[in-house]
């Protein structure tokens, strides 16, 4: 028989979530045997309370995967260390990070006492005692003490049983619909810890060599497929080398003209960089001549004004530069010519009679002549500069174009080689290598399907004979169920023995698992009839269905039919009628020998807590069994802002506890 915790005690020191009360302070809960009741609001720790009883069972290791997704079996059963972060779920909740906080579970197991003391920073053990005697301070020690008083085989064993039976979680599983669940906790309830070890080795064999095997076959299928392409290629190999050959050839032709090309590339760099600076020079030496041009016409404008008129000249001098009329705004061309002209023979800018007047400013008509000269020989220099600057650049341009496209038509064609090179056929040596290591790896392949082969029958058969030892508790779990679910729903509601059909790993036959299925009558059934998924019922009866199913397991399984059942806020989805049967059941249970029935809640308008206090004998605020987070957690911004209100809320709760029954 397997044994459930008793819970006992639990006290927690220096914990800033729950700084208890002047007169008490900290946090102190003695369970006793039946109902104890958590009250509080959001933020005041029911859920981190719940969590803190679990954790100080498990210590710092988990199961993965525990939540309803996917398959409960194989390695998901190891237990395994929490990474450091959650090991301070406790330390994150309150600002000095539970730097000295501690918390002590007291609890038995059978006929074994057990004391723990964890650091709530850490999770690490502080104390340990049993029956009363400090024992060995370590983890590996406090598991086996819990392996020996439980009859479990392994830790991950110990953590199933709390997290689908003793805890009543938000994201538990569906028990009654999770048929791989169902089988690992009938195995780890109805058989021997020896025998529940031997199924949890076997299986985790079969499915170690199951992947092994899976990924050793992709190997050896890799490993033919390219036995495949070398025979290939040697029915090829003839074509192939004739096509390598003559794409040598080619490489052979274009190589050294692209090492040309590269050489010439670099000379007409150069004739280009020395066309660019030539071309810049008679751009600058064409600049020159015209401002000297410039200057000597503007000087003979000036004198052609003997007197002193600025403006006259300023007029003048604008137009031969800009040619641009000052007076009106016209852009003037021939004016400009005109006036270019008349400086050019020696007239008069104004009215272009010949200057006879001796004037020592006048410039002279040679010079400016020569200006001319001097302006149409760097005008031809810069034009033929400009040209062969042309000229190199679109000559390099083309030559680059040339070296792209040379070097593309090489890149590509070695590509092409490399591919061929590849299917190239190796030679009689290596090809008769190759195939006799895909032999071997072929023989290894199929010693490997053998020895899963043969873990699977020993495993099927293990199956077989334990599946006995499981059944032969099915009417006892079948009659509890039906005493539970019958309190909690009118419909007529029992488990049937449906051994479900399931394979281990992914490949092999199928097995029979022990499970149960439910049935369950309805509105529109004149019988119970199988319902196949959760969806299938409501959700309150799913919620209960589910329970009963724990109940009974822990009634039939459990040593002496006892233990504890932890339910954090089961409020939600109950109408008015079924509050008082689902409080009944609860009640029910609590108060059956030594059971613990702990139940954390808000402080709300529902019957489920005041039909709860009423039948569990609560009717006062101050009794033992009322653990009232109003008074001893920290309070939040709510609880302290409106706590007369919550104190009303509680009270009335009280007051409807204490009405008679209807």
């Amino acid at each position: 028989m397997t044994s459930f915790p008793i819970f006992k005690r639990l006290n927690t020191v220096g914990y800033g979530l729950y700084p208890g009360t002047k007169r008490s302070p900290d946090l102190d809960i003695a369970f006793n045997s039946g109902l104890t009741l958590v009250l509080g609001a959001n933020g005041l720790g029911k859920t981190t309370l719940v969590t803190l009883l679990y954790r100080m069972c498990t210590g710092p290791y988990d199961l993965p995967a525990m939540t309803s997704g996917g398959e409960l079996g194989g390695k998901r059963r190891q237990a395994r260390k929490l990474p450091t972060r959650r090991r301070r779920v406790f330390a994150e909740r309150v600002n000095d990070g539970a730097a000295s906080a501690t918390a002590t579970l007291e609890f038995t197991l059978d006929e074994a006492r057990i004391s723990l003391t964890r650091a709530l920073d850490s999770l690490e053990l502080v104390d340990l005692q049993l029956d009363g005697q400090g024992v060995r301070l370590d983890e590996d020690e406090y598991q086996r003490i819990v392996l020996d008083a439980a009859g479990v085989s392994t830790f991950g064993d110990w953590i199933l049983l709390l997290r689908h039976l003793t805890f009543y979680f938000e994201d538990r599983r569906a028990l009654v619909w999770d048929p791989s669940a169902q089988r690992q906790l009938l195995r780890l309830l109805f058989l021997s810890p020896t025998t529940s070890k031997e199924w949890t080795d076997i299986e985790r064999e079969v499915l170690t060599r199951d992947s092994a095997m899976r990924n050793f076959r992709y190997v050896v299928s890799t490993e033919e497929s390219s036995l495949t392409d070398s025979e290939e290629a040697v029915s090829s190999g003839g074509d192939i080398r004739g096509e390598l050959a003559a794409l040598e050839d080619l490489q052979k032709i274009d190589r050294p003209k692209l090492e040309q090309l590269n050489d010439r590339v670099t000379e007409l760099d150069a004739t280009r960089q020395a066309a660019l600076r030539d071309a810049l020079k008679a751009e600058s030496e064409h600049e020159s001549a015209f401002r000297d041009l410039e200057r000597r016409q503007l000087t003979a404008i000036a004198s052609a004004f003997p007197s002193s008129s600025d403006t006259a000249r300023y007029l003048m001098a604008q137009l031969i530069s800009d040619q641009e009329c000052l007076a009106c705004g016209a852009d003037s061309p021939k004016a400009t010519a005109a006036l270019k002209k008349r400086i050019g023979e020696h007239r008069c800018v104004v009215c272009n009679s010949k200057v006879t007047r001796t004037n020592t400013r006048a410039a002279a008509p040679k010079a400016i002549a020569k200006a001319l000269k001097a302006l149409d020989r760097a005008a031809a220099h810069r034009a033929a500069a400009a040209a062969n600057r042309e000229r190199s650049e679109a000559e390099f341009e083309a030559l680059v174009v040339q070296i792209q496209e040379l070097n593309a038509r090489i890149s590509e064609r070695s590509d092409h080689i490399e591919t061929l090179a590849r299917r190239l056929p190796p030679d009689e040596a290596e090809l008769h290598e190759q195939r006799s290591e895909v032999a071997q790896m072929r023989g290894r392949l199929e010693t490997m399907k053998l020895e899963l082969d043969k873990h699977r029958k020993k495993f099927a058969r293990l199956i077989k004979r334990t599946s006995l030892e499981i059944v032969a508790h099915k009417e006892a779990v079948q009659h509890s169920f039906a005493k539970f679910a019958e309190g909690f729903l009118l419909e007529d509601c029992n488990l049937a023995w449906a051994p479900h059909k399931d394979q281990i790993g992914e490949t092999g036959p199928s097995i029979n698992f022990p499970a149960y299925e439910l049935e369950m009558g309805g509105a529109d059934f004149d019988s119970p009839v199988r319902r196949e998924g959760p969806e299938q019922v409501s959700e309150s009866q799913r919620e209960f269905i589910d329970l009963a199913f724990r109940m009974a397991l822990i009634c039939v399984a459990g040593n002496g039919g006892v233990g504890s059942i932890v339910i954090d806020a089961p409020e939600s989805s109950l109408d008015a009628v079924f509050v008082e049967r689902a409080a009944k059941v609860l009640v029910q249970y609590a108060k059956e020998s030594d059971n613990r029935l702990i139940v954390t809640s808000n402080l709300i308008e529902g019957s489920l807590i005041p039909e709860l206090m009423r039948r569990g004998g609560i009717r006062k605020s101050s009794s033992k069994r009322i653990v009232d987070l109003l008074e001893v957690a920290s309070p939040t911004a709510a609880t302290a802002e409106l706590h007369d209100d919550y104190v009303e809320v509680r009270e009335d709760l009280f007051r409807r506890a204490n009405k008679p029954s209807r």
